[in-house]
């Protein structure tokens, strides 16, 4: 278990994103292609955390042609593709539901709610059973805002998330950040 406490606009992201990438990079290699089934998860209190990431993770996975995505799931996203959306300027970004479901991507940044509906939705049981054995990252953003009962339902949540996800909590890395 990691924790990372600095002041806003540190470097905190760096610390566990480098971490990550490099292993997604490594196991690229290895497979010889495209990375499927959630390797990562990032948990962050509000949406708007969410959207904060997603130029950041346009830039870092970019290098990786396609072949490492992620999504930003929350409330916003879209059942299917939105038309409007150019996936050919955002080819490591999956940003509906229904791709979501048909390929899950190595790095799944989302919320407590979501993970709970994906948790127990049929809809979403795709991600998990493509996603079986693969979790190695649990990053909890926002650590300092868990307390209390909040402190203890996330810690469930994430054991429920381990056992779907069919890991255990030694095959895991847990990082949480604060400022």
């Amino acid at each position: 278990f990691i924790v990372v406490a600095s002041g806003t606009g540190s470097g905190k992201t760096e610390c566990f994103m480098v971490p990550i990438l490099d292993r997604l990079a490594r196991l690229r290699e290895e497979k010889k292609g495209q990375l499927v089934g959630v390797r990562a998860l990032f948990l962050y209190p509000l949406n708007a955390l969410i959207n904060s990431q997603r130029e950041r993770l346009r830039a870092w996975t970019h290098a990786f042609d396609g072949d490492v995505h992620f999504c930003l799931y929350n409330g916003n996203t879209p059942e299917r593709p939105d038309p409007t959306w150019l996936q050919r300027e955002n080819p490591c970004e999956i940003g509906d539901r229904e791709r979501l479901r048909a390929t899950p991507p190595p790095i799944l940044v989302t919320n407590a709610t979501m993970l709970e509906y994906m948790l127990v939705r049929t809809a979403d049981a795709p991600i998990l059973a493509q996603s079986q054995g693969k979790l190695e990252w649990v990053v909890l953003d926002e650590a300092h805002t868990y307390v209390g009962s909040q402190a203890a339902e996330a810690a469930l949540l994430i054991r429920r998330v381990l056992f779907a996800f069919g890991v255990s909590s030694d095959q895991v890395r847990f990082v949480a950040t604060s400022a």
